[in-house]
């Protein structure tokens, strides 16, 4: 008889779970094939969807999730706890063992066209997250280099954090503003990272958009490379 390797985990142990997200507490029960551990009451098809779709990931990108101890969950219900079709969850200002992820796919999420996109964008953010700071200021330097009149993100998702951004240098100074457009910024280039990486591996995701940011995919899959040590190719292809 098989024994199942079980992680329980409280508030304790989970320092952002207030609130509605204390629901992501609780029972997790590994994955051997991916190891990744999945709520009490992951469906078995979810569980086997996300397991099977996982392995398909960037190496390094699954490095992190499980070196990060990733949890994941599926809702019936039409968008997560913050409102998005998936998300991933953590204390992301503590040192790596407090940081604690766990990720939430909606239905919507785990349709054949989004599944691996979506898993790759969430798990990214887990990449991203162990990066080290030198690294990323200086990604983020190159990044903001290339701006001009023309800049446009990969997706609209990433371009309305730009526009945050960009919105947030018209407010005239005062206490705490600077602070507000670092974390702007800060935001705008994590998000369009994540989404730059889901565009490289896919290059089916989100082309209804008609964006025609081809070059700038292939610079920033050359920075990845360059800072990240993030080798990227196509893995996934929707006919």
């Amino acid at each position: 008889m098989t024994t199942e390797t079980v992680k329980v985990l409280s508030w304790s142990e989970r320092s952002w779970s207030r609130r509605e997200y204390q629901q992501f507490c609780g029972r997790f029960r590994l994955d051997e094939r991916s190891g990744l551990y999945f709520d009490w009451e992951t469906p078995i098809a979810h569980r086997k969807l996300i397991s099977r779709t996982f392995l398909k990931l960037p190496k390094q990108v699954r490095q992190a999730a499980i070196y990060l101890g990733l949890t994941v969950s599926t809702t019936d219900r039409p968008c997560t706890v913050s409102g998005d079709q998936s998300a991933v969850y953590g204390a992301w200002d503590r040192p790596h063992s407090q940081i604690s992820p766990h990720l939430e796919m909606t239905e919507t999420s785990l349709t054949p066209e989004l599944v691996f996109p979506h898993l790759l964008h969430e798990c990214c953010h887990l990449f991203w997250a162990i990066q080290t700071k030198a690294a990323k200021a200086t990604y983020t330097n190159e990044t903001t280099a290339l701006l001009d009149d023309e800049f446009i993100e990969v997706t609209t998702y990433a371009q309305s954090f730009l526009d945050a951004w960009q919105q947030s240098l018209l407010i005239a100074d005062g206490f705490g503003i600077q602070q507000r457009r670092n974390r702007a910024l800060d935001k705008w280039v994590m998000e369009s990272f994540c989404e730059s990486v889901a565009k490289i591996c896919c290059p089916t995701y989100k082309e209804r958009e008609e964006r025609h940011t081809q070059q700038l995919l292939e610079w920033r899959q050359a920075a990845m490379a360059e800072h990240f040590d993030l080798t990227l190719a196509t893995e996934f292809v929707i006919a």
